[in-house]
């Protein structure tokens, strides 16, 4: 839950710019306080400080000013710029910008420097011009804050103008993928593990009877709480079937759960197993690899649209899901089974295994790009380069399957003999290195026998 409710944090625009302030304020009074404790105006190179309380007092007004006219220009080119990536791209990528906390520092850069002037501007004293009176760190440091916002709009503007560029933002969200993709996959070969778990599952809950929890409301699953889940049925002595996934849409009092238990379960004990799966109005990438797919695709399908019929923009698309699904097709997925401190399985989950994502990528593509011969060429010369570094057979022949699914979509849509050869060609390519692929499987599962 705690690392649920950070990245709620990481994503909204306040978070970061209210820490940035409010570091910035306590620096201000800070620096007065040192100002008056050490004394700085005996020292001798303060002398090059023409300016007494008063100048010190209007040149703080200009600056603080001039600050937070900055700010609300900032603020407005914001708005504008996720407008406009919104409305081309989809709302989806808004996801994306706003975990992007580098135009969030700016912001906060700029909003603490106001606040710093401003607090500058409440303490100093209001008395005759009296070098005893000046403070002269509080001041430098307030005009070393003016440069830095400065500096700060000029970096602003140009990294807004660049991140709302469509290959910029593909690049973008095709990273976060495949850093979701490094911290939820592994590499270790568990397929022995998986069969003996759904053995073990089995054995452990024929024997039981199970009850079915409900949901208590409406939305999508953001986090599953599985420690707390692991720690209530070893305490209980049950085992816990998921039916659900994060990224589900949940309806209300629909089934969420089964409970296999040797004793009844009251209402009590439903209620705390509802608690411990978190939903909310919209999807999130926190343990869903799914959406992080989906924020891609959804900037292919508004590109295959025929409003806006852009196929280079759904091709860059497809190339940054390739590399994200070339980097699954070298990896493992987490395993549906959960074990207890004794090593008893407790738990059984909805996974996301690489036939999904191959799914959920491809389908939506094939079914939009209908008769958009480059597309479909494209997304055949994806999968056999995909194929090329598959490490598993089911891996392979879930992709080599969207392969046959695409040359029988082009074969009704598509009229052009030679758009149809060139599809053909694409397919025979995909063809000869699915069987060399399965072939290579086939002589690595080979039992050795003793001669």
């Amino acid at each position: 839950m705690i690392k649920l409710l950070w990245e709620k944090l990481l994503t909204t625009i306040w978070f970061i710019p209210t820490i940035i302030s409010t570091a910035l304020v306590i620096s201000a009074i800070a620096l007065l306080y040192f100002d008056q404790q050490a004394g700085v105006y005996h020292w001798s190179w303060t002398n090059a400080f023409q300016i007494g309380t008063f100048g010190i007092r209007q040149v703080l007004a200009v600056t603080t000013g001039a600050i937070i006219s900055l700010t609300g220009v900032v603020f407005s080119i914001s708005v504008v710029a996720l407008t406009l990536a919104a409305n081309q791209f989809g709302s989806k990528i808004l996801h994306s910008f706003l975990r992007d906390t580098k135009n969030k520092v700016v912001l906060g850069l700029l909003v603490g420097s106001f606040l710093f002037g401003l607090t500058l501007l409440a303490f100093i004293d209001t008395h005759p011009d009296s070098a005893q009176h000046l403070p002269i760190i509080s001041f430098i440091g307030s005009l070393l804050l003016t440069v830095f916002a400065v500096i700060g709009l000029i970096y602003f503007t140009h990294n807004i103008s660049t991140t709302i560029q469509a290959d910029q933002i593909i690049s973008l969200i095709g990273q976060e993928l495949n850093q979701t993709i490094e911290e939820t996959l592994f590499d270790l070969d568990v397929q022995q593990i998986i069969q003996s778990s759904a053995q073990k599952w089995n054995i452990a809950t024929h024997p039981m009877q199970s009850e079915t929890v409900l949901a208590t409301t409406s939305g999508y699953a953001e986090y599953i709480d599985l420690p707390r889940l692991v720690n209530i049925a070893e305490k209980e002595n049950q085992h816990i079937e998921l039916l659900l996934r994060p990224g589900d849409f949940i309806i209300e009092n629909s089934p969420i759960i089964n409970v296999y238990h040797a004793d009844d379960i009251n209402e009590a004990h439903k209620h705390m197993l509802t608690l411990c799966i978190s939903l909310g109005r919209k999807r999130t990438p926190f343990n869903d690899l799914e959406f992080a797919i989906m924020q891609l695709l959804q900037i292919a399908l508004r590109a295959l649209s025929p409003g806006i019929n852009d196929s280079l923009t759904a091709i860059s698309c497809i190339d940054w899901l390739s590399s994200s699904l070339g980097r699954m097709a070298n990896k493992n997925f987490p395993l549906d089974y959960l074990e207890d401190q004794g090593g008893i399985i407790r738990i059984k989950k909805r996974g996301f295994e690489f036939t999904d994502a191959a799914n959920t990528m491809f389908h939506p593509l094939r079914q939009n790009a209908i008769g958009n011969e480059m597309v479909l060429i494209h997304l055949l010369e994806t999968i056999s380069r995909i194929l090329l570094v598959s490490k598993k057979h089911h891996y392979s022949e879930a992709l080599f399957n969207h392969a046959k699914l695409i040359l029988e979509a082009s074969n009704e849509s598509l009229r052009s003999a030679s758009d149809k050869k060139e599809i053909i060609k694409r397919f025979e390519k995909c063809e000869k290195i699915y069987e060399q692929r399965q072939a290579k499987f086939a002589d690595i599962n080979k039992p050795i026998f003793d001669s």
